[in-house]
């Protein structure tokens, strides 16, 4: 749908609480606004993961102005939740639906940060709302937030049902955030004939499955009609093609290298909970969010039984000494985790990028990185320690206790 210059000059940002309440009172009361996907094009692709599901409860993350709740309400789904950051565009929706669609519920509330209880909802409808938090100039932030928090607020086998014009960064997101413990089908929704849009609506489904598990992407989109961009598709397909290769080799056997992003999503299973003999590389620290990257191996102790001094430690080799057997080998790094006294180790490797850093400053920024990899430990009050080899692993030196 078409919009003013005074209505475009008022979302200069889409982030912006206070332009989008400006574009919603200029635009005035009782009239719905689509940006793409009107309900006819997307009715069929919709119900056929809600048929027979009356009952169940509905999030609608950045609903606007859209009508997509009410037609689904008249269809005989009431338990809708509508959110949006517009204290502007919820009060009028509230005046238009309060005596109609009395059962209908609206929210304001920041998508990026839900007041939800875990597991509230069985399916989670966006219709461009992650598109509008990814502005370039705010870049993934806002977007990962977002994702986060429908996660958290999605019941176990629940699904999360995007519509997004699928733009590069945007699918790059999704598919990386819904990796690991979730199964994730893409279409792309069928213009109108009569449509002159220059954008191609996609249609993708994640549904909440097992932390872990890692499922090649189902890919209706060469098998869809009519795209009005086939450029846009054929992109879609490559993006797809590539990740499906990702996710075949974490399911090949090979011993992958993760990043601690990977980890915080689920690609090893939960990483508060020991499990034994679990050994694991991965990268740790990222530009923008750390000095250094770090080559880490995270191993928990075989035998859980024994009497440990740390639930955790980490373990720092120099890159003198990263190449003996001890420390190269998988066989030696388990002596070293024994020797350490630790039910979980954190072997982090220094190479030629950390030559001329001090050991306090590298200590200092690997700190908040392996905060996320420490286990649960209710009972556990002591800090987790730094280590060093030294002329012996027994003669270990206790660089820092957090």
């Amino acid at each position: 749908m078409a919009t003013t210059p005074a209505l475009h000059d008022a979302l200069l940002d889409f982030t912006s609480r206070e332009n989008w309440d400006k574009f919603f009172a200029l635009r005035g009361d009782g009239d719905s606004f689509e940006w793409y996907a009107e309900w006819p094009q997307i009715k069929a692709p919709l119900l056929s993961m809600l048929l027979g599901e009356e009952g169940t409860e509905i999030l609608v993350p950045g609903c606007g102005s859209s009508s997509l709740s009410e037609q689904l309400y008249d269809l005989g789904f009431r338990r809708i939740t509508n959110v949006d950051f517009s204290r502007v565009i919820v009060a009028d929706m509230l005046r238009r639906h309060a005596r109609v669609r009395p059962q209908m519920r609206w929210r304001v509330m920041d998508m990026t940060n839900m007041q939800f209880p875990d597991g509230s909802f069985d399916f989670i409808l966006d219709k461009g709302g992650l598109d509008a938090l990814m502005e370039p100039e705010v870049g993934t932030k806002l977007g990962m937030k977002y994702l986060d928090e429908a996660k958290r607020v999605l019941k176990s086998g629940g699904k999360f049902a995007c519509f997004t014009l699928a733009e590069s960064h945007v699918l790059d997101l999704l598919l990386s955030e819904f990796r690991f413990g979730w199964d994730m089908t893409i279409q792309a929704i069928a213009s109108e004939p009569s449509s002159k849009s220059a954008f191609q609506t996609f249609m993708v489904v994640m549904v909440k499955g097992k932390m872990g598990v890692v499922r090649t992407i189902k890919s209706l989109v060469d098998q869809s009609a009519e795209y009005c961009n086939m450029q846009q598709a054929n992109a879609v397909i490559h993006a797809l093609q590539n990740e499906n290769k990702i996710r075949e080799s974490h399911n090949s056997g090979v011993d992958i290298l993760f990043s601690l992003r990977d980890l915080q999503l689920g690609a090893i299973g939960d990483l508060k909970v020991i499990v034994p003999g679990r050994r694991r590389q991965l990268i740790l620290g990222e530009q923008g969010s750390s000095l250094y990257c770090y080559k880490a191996v995270l191993m928990d102790a075989k035998n859980q039984n024994e009497t440990f001094v740390y639930h955790c430690g980490v373990f720092i080799v120099p890159k003198a000494r990263a190449q003996e057997w001890l420390f190269a080998s998988e066989e030696g790094q388990w002596l070293v985790v024994e020797s350490a006294k630790a039910a979980r180790l954190i072997m982090v490797f220094l190479d030629s990028r950390h030559a001329s850093a001090d050991i306090d400053v590298v200590k200092k920024d690997l700190s908040p990185l392996v905060m996320d990899l420490e286990p649960e430990y209710p009972e556990e009050t002591d800090p987790m320690p730094f280590m060093m080899a030294s002329d012996g692993v027994k003669q270990r030196d206790i660089l820092q206790e957090k």
